[in-house]
């Protein structure tokens, strides 16, 4: 198991992580402290724990609106995935339908010209 220590608002903590996952975790503790060092810049030194609740408020904002932002790209490509669907469907039943009448069309002709012969 791996450990990292974290430096938030010039506080250290001592953090367990998957091994392999150290580098990923001293990133991920590096966006907390810039976040939080710009709460305490913009709020002040209002205490750690309120800083930290600040900080991860407004990245869960921000977590939501992408979140929101990727299911209306979804909702709009599958609406346009829908509507290609539909149009091979109709176009493929055209497409069977010109067939059996090109079919039916040749049939009847073969049909004419056998009862010519037959006649």
């Amino acid at each position: 198991m791996g450990k990292v220590s974290l430096d938030i608002n010039g506080r250290k903590y001592a953090m367990g992580c998957e091994d392999g996952e150290e580098e990923r975790l001293l990133r991920l503790g590096q966006k907390l402290d810039d976040r939080v060092s710009q709460m305490a810049n913009q709020f002040g030194q209002i205490g750690d724990l309120r800083l930290l609740v600040m900080a991860g408020i407004t990245l869960m904002d921000e977590v939501e609106d992408t979140i929101e932002n990727v299911d209306k790209r979804v909702d709009i490509r599958a609406a346009g995935l829908r509507q290609e669907r539909d149009a091979a469907t109709l176009a493929s039943a055209k497409s069977q339908t010109d067939a059996a009448t090109a079919l039916t069309k040749a049939a009847k002709r073969i049909e004419a010209l056998a009862a010519k012969l037959n006649g």
